[in-house]
């Protein structure tokens, strides 16, 4: 059974996850599953392992290390039970659909990909603002799941208006038909921009955007945009007061780079708002 799956690390945003997965599954009408991944380190806090091990120590040095582990790990399991009856606790006073907690142990990748094939959404929450400290683990993330992700960066807002960064590629297409039928987030206006230096074939390409939208009820509005597409698409984001910036996980038009090149990379870093990745 399909379901909207949020990860949370109590750290990034995990309450403003929560919420935006809330109602994202009350808007899909599909159960919300939180899920805390317990990453155990093989790092020690209190032994110094540094230099020669002397001869006769090894085994009291393993048995320190059994006794340390299995404190934090204990902690560590604690703490993520907490925050997930926390986060439930908080959702169900909205939520309309089932909340199902899970916990699980390694990887946050392989426990993600383990659930791919029933996600119909991924929300998680990020650190941001600071291109050096985008994580190895929401990188990993987006390049191989194949399910739209939400990246949240910010406190919680209902959203009022979405700007989509639409290219006119036969992805973008499937994605914005997908998004008609189903769409993640209701009553809340699109913004569609295209980043091009060609006005004529900008504005053909954002025709093609209204024929997808011209039977739904969603109120809809296009614009060409030109210069470093960065830029434009942050400017416009601002300006306009959007409040979520949608766009595909595969690169940009102007740019031939490949799901995270420097120029998704840049925008993670530096957009102030939640990022939506289509895929």
């Amino acid at each position: 059974m399909s379901f909207v799956l949020c990860c949370v690390d109590g750290k990034n945003y995990s309450q403003s996850a929560c919420d935006y997965a809330v109602m994202i599954s009350n808007n899909m009408k599909l159960p919300l599953k939180i899920l805390n991944v317990i990453e155990h380190s093989s790092k020690s806090d209190i032994l110094d392992l540094s230099g020669n091990i002397k001869l006769g120590e090894k085994d009291d040095i393993l048995e320190k290390l059994t006794n340390e582990e299995s404190i934090k790990s204990k902690q560590i399991i604690k703490e993520g039970k907490d925050l997930l009856l926390a986060l439930k606790e908080k959702a169900l006073i909205t939520a309309e659909q089932d909340v199902i907690l899970m916990q699980a142990h390694g990887d946050i990748l392989d426990n993600i990909l383990e659930l791919q094939d029933e996600i119909s959404i991924l929300i998680i929450g990020i650190k941001s603002h600071d291109k050096n400290k985008i994580g190895e683990n929401v990188k990993d993330i987006i390049r191989e799941l194949n399910k739209p992700i939400l990246l949240v960066n910010s406190e919680f807002i209902t959203p009022k208006k979405i700007l989509i960064a639409y290219n006119g590629s036969e992805e973008s297409k499937k994605i914005l038909t997908t998004a008609v039928r189903n769409p993640i987030f209701k009553d809340v206006t699109r913004d569609i921009v295209n980043i091009n230096d060609d006005k004529l074939f900008s504005e053909k390409i954002l025709d093609e955007a209204k024929k997808i939208y011209a039977k739904s009820e969603i109120d809809i509005k296009t614009s060409v945009l030109s210069g470093d597409a960065k830029t434009e698409i942050l400017t416009y984001m601002y300006e306009n007061d959007c409040d979520i910036l949608a766009m595909g996980a595969f690169g940009h038009s102007r740019i031939k780079e490949f799901i995270f090149g420097s120029f998704t990379s840049e925008i993670i870093a530096q957009s102030k708002k939640p990022i939506l990745f289509y895929r």
